[in-house]
């Protein structure tokens, strides 16, 4: 299925930095998609399937969904006979990461960005009335007065990253093991993620199996499939600013066999490597 490149030079207003809409039915949505810019949607009524990074999850009324450049995604009915609707609020990258600069909190900043699948929650009626509310504003003062409505936007992205802070600090503090938080921060790195499960296993000092368990736990993920993603993404940034081989690449970002390389990239991404550096 080919995957559609939504821009943000064509869809946010420069002088806004963000840009709000509501999606009355999923018929009216886009297919396989992904963006070059951050993407904040609240199901406001209805339920549906959200097909991200290759796994489906059902998503009720309340959920909020905090999408990152790449992602690739779509919505799909539930039922035949359920629809839904959402709100979609997009920013630029820069704003995302004033953003982050502002909460000073590193490593909720890095949970959010690189986890495999876009972080989610569900919020109280009386939140998502807020920032319904909020983004219905950014979309009126767009027309009339950019200035406010930058204001708004900003003011739309900071509660809903709070909401995202306030959880992870619930989560933290019920299940998630702080050697865990201290694990993910190292495997950002290049010479631990590139070493891949060997490297994990050292940092991390504990059995195969017992990883396995506490990556489905709390990330959904596993082992293999976390390191992958860092490893893609490194690649994928060097397709788009270097002039190395695709060979190169893949060598790069610690794949040992070329023909894996691709398969993985492509299931990914959508589309190989070589058509993602000419696009």
């Amino acid at each position: 299925m080919q995957v559609a490149v939504l821009k943000a030079e064509t869809l946010i207003d420069p002088k806004v930095q963000a840009n709000f809409h509501i999606e009355y039915s999923i018929k009216h949505t886009t297919p396989l998609h992904r963006h070059d810019y951050y993407e904040v949607f609240i199901i406001t009524s209805g339920k549906c399937i959200h097909h991200i990074n290759g796994e489906a999850h059902d998503l009720d009324k309340g959920t909020m969904v905090f999408i990152r450049p790449d992602d690739t995604h779509w919505y799909d009915f539930y039922d035949i006979d359920s629809d839904c609707q959402f709100i979609n609020v997009n920013f630029y990258k820069e704003v995302i990461e004033d953003a982050f600069k502002y909460f000073a909190n590193p490593v909720i900043a890095q949970k959010l960005k690189s986890v495999w699948m876009p972080p989610s929650l569900v919020l109280p009626p009386s939140d998502v009335e807020t920032l319904v509310r909020k983004g219905e504003l950014i979309h009126l003062y767009s027309t009339i007065d950019k200035q406010k409505a930058r204001i708004l936007a900003r003011s739309f992205l900071t509660d809903a990253l709070a909401y995202y802070y306030f959880n992870d600090q619930n989560e933290h503090q019920k299940i998630m093991p702080q050697w865990l938080d201290a694990l993910l921060l190292e495997l950002q790195k290049k010479d631990n993620f590139t070493g891949g499960l060997e490297r994990l296993n050292t940092l991390s000092d504990r059995s195969a199996g017992h990883m396995n368990r506490v990556f489905k736990q709390y990330l959904h993920t596993t082992p293999t499939a976390y390191i992958n993603h860092l490893k893609l993404g490194y690649a994928k940034n060097l397709l788009l600013t270097t002039t190395l081989s695709i060979l190169e690449i893949s060598y790069e970002a610690g794949f040992d066999n070329l023909s894996h390389f691709y398969h993985l990239f492509k299931k990914n991404y959508g589309a190989s490597p070589g058509k993602i550096r000419r696009r």
